[in-house]
């Protein structure tokens, strides 16, 4: 029989999160989707023989059962989230108290941050690989078989084939035997999770290489704060505030620290979310500087703690009441705040608009925004928001290429012409600049130059067939 508590918590994710089905596909889910998993073959889809990638694969599949209407996928991220809450509230229940449990699983389940891991499709890889993960764990810390053993080391394995931000995770089996376990004992247990982890590592580094990122190509001016936003890319702290921070980090870390060396149950889940957020504080180049989705699974430790103090209130009868009634109210913010962010997420409009809003200091959010107002036929409007970009990242391509794009849906050639010569002579590959360029040499009966640019952008793109079409035609008008 299944749990009353679990009903409750899946009711609640299915009131704040379904209405938002029908949410349309936004920022990648066009570029990964609509114009990519859509027309690859299932090898294309695995990243085979690159990089295996288990993630597309669901979004392949999903594709050819129900074609390209986003509800599908996005109810996809749903029950992948519902799954993870559910093995929250088992696992903390296992190691814990049932209260601390029932509050860490209610504060993951409505918390605002999760959001983008859901509604955006393009975001569930998070809470995909996440299932996986915990599903392994669940299974490892009530294995007595050989056969559940195997079947964690198998979904551990699913876990990193989605996503290579699981690799670290195996970090969180040697923790829970050094705290809850007997690691001396059981350590044969914890070699195939390291194997794996190891494994893809090395399968990772002798693919893709090491690229280190390079923070001074990014543009750091002001922080968003707490806010919710698609891009949390600009930064500029004071000397006191970085001094804030660092010793805030130093102070969580060594709480950490000591409490897995006192192997306290505290020390395991504030070291949870060191493990979990370890690959995109790295400075590797596989993630960006910051971001919601990132924070999926370190959420869970964050939540396990607050569930944790939550229940040492609870416990003291004078604050019993006062603490449950601030309880409800938390519950009711967070999913009012959690239903207000998944509206932002309606349309590309609606998101563009909530992003320029948060972070308006960010060359991303403008060159957005100017791709909104071109889409409703305001074109000075998109120019001014194209040019606004350009002012806070002077090398952002892409923005000078689509200040020349709103000049050619104007007719206006002669100005369009220097933004796409701008455009590539910083991205020489932005081959759709050479095309537009190829549009205005034979608006301006001028098809030699036309060939000259169609010739430069089959080079950098040589499987597309209207640039081959359209150099052919040329060609021909020519002889």
């Amino acid at each position: 029989m299944i749990p009353r508590t679990i009903f409750i918590l899946v009711g609640i994710i299915s009131i704040l999160y379904l209405p938002f089905l029908g949410n349309a596909f936004v920022s990648d889910d066009i570029g990964g989707i609509v114009n990519g998993v859509s027309h690859w073959t299932w090898l294309e889809a695995i990243g085979w023989p690159r990089v295996i990638h288990l993630g597309v694969l669901l979004q392949y599949w999903t594709y050819h059962l129900f074609g390209l209407v986003p509800w599908p996928y996005r109810l996809t991220n749903i029950l992948f989230h519902m799954g993870n809450v559910v093995l929250v509230w088992l696992i903390v229940k296992k190691l814990s108290k049932p209260t601390i449990a029932l509050a860490a699983s209610l504060f993951f389940a409505i918390h605002p941050l999760v959001i983008e891991s859901i509604i955006w499709i393009s975001g569930g890889v998070y809470s995909h690989y996440t299932f996986f993960f915990l599903l392994s764990f669940w299974l490892y810390i009530n294995s007595s078989r050989m056969l559940v053993s195997l079947c964690s080391i198998l979904v551990f394995l699913l876990s990193v084939l989605i996503s290579e931000k699981a690799v670290p995770l195996f970090i969180i089996f040697i923790l829970y035997e050094w705290v809850y376990g007997n690691i001396k004992k059981n350590w044969s247990r914890l070699i195939p999770y390291c194997i794996v982890s190891i494994g893809f590592i090395l399968f990772y580094v002798s693919r893709l290489g090491i690229r280190v990122t390079g923070l001074e190509q990014a543009n750091y001016q002001t922080i968003t704060g707490l806010k919710l936003t698609l891009y949390h890319s600009v930064f500029r702290y004071t000397w006191w505030e970085m001094g804030i921070r660092i010793g805030v980090t130093v102070l969580y870390m060594v709480f950490a620290v000591y409490g897995i060396v006192k192997k306290k149950n505290l020390g395991f889940w504030l070291s949870w979310v060191v493990v979990s957020l370890g690959v995109t504080l790295l400075p590797v180049k596989i993630a960006w500087i910051v971001a919601e989705r990132y924070v999926y699974l370190a959420l869970i430790g964050l939540c396990v703690i607050i569930g944790m103090f939550f229940d040492t209130l609870v416990s003291q009868k004078k604050w019993k009441i006062l603490v449950i009634c601030l309880g409800v109210v938390i519950v009711c913010a967070l999913s009012a705040r959690t239903i207000i962010r998944n509206s932002d997420w309606r349309t590309e409009d609606s998101l563009w608009v909530a992003t320029a809003r948060i972070s308006p200091n960010d060359p991303h959010s403008w060159n957005n925004m100017g791709d909104v107002y071109s889409r409703h036929g305001q074109y000075e409007k998109s120019i001014e928001a194209f040019t606004r970009a350009t002012k806070i990242n002077p090398n952002y391509a892409d923005a000078y290429h689509n200040i020349g794009n709103t000049y050619l849906s104007m007719k206006k050639y002669e100005e369009a012409i220097p933004f796409f010569e701008k455009a590539v002579s910083i991205n020489p590959n932005l081959w759709q600049s050479y095309q537009n360029l190829a549009f205005i040499a034979v608006a301006k009966k001028d098809n030699q130059k036309a060939i000259e640019y169609l010739d430069k952008a089959i080079l950098i793109n040589p499987t597309n067939l209207d640039l081959k079409k359209m150099l052919q035609k040329l060609q021909r008008d020519d002889l």
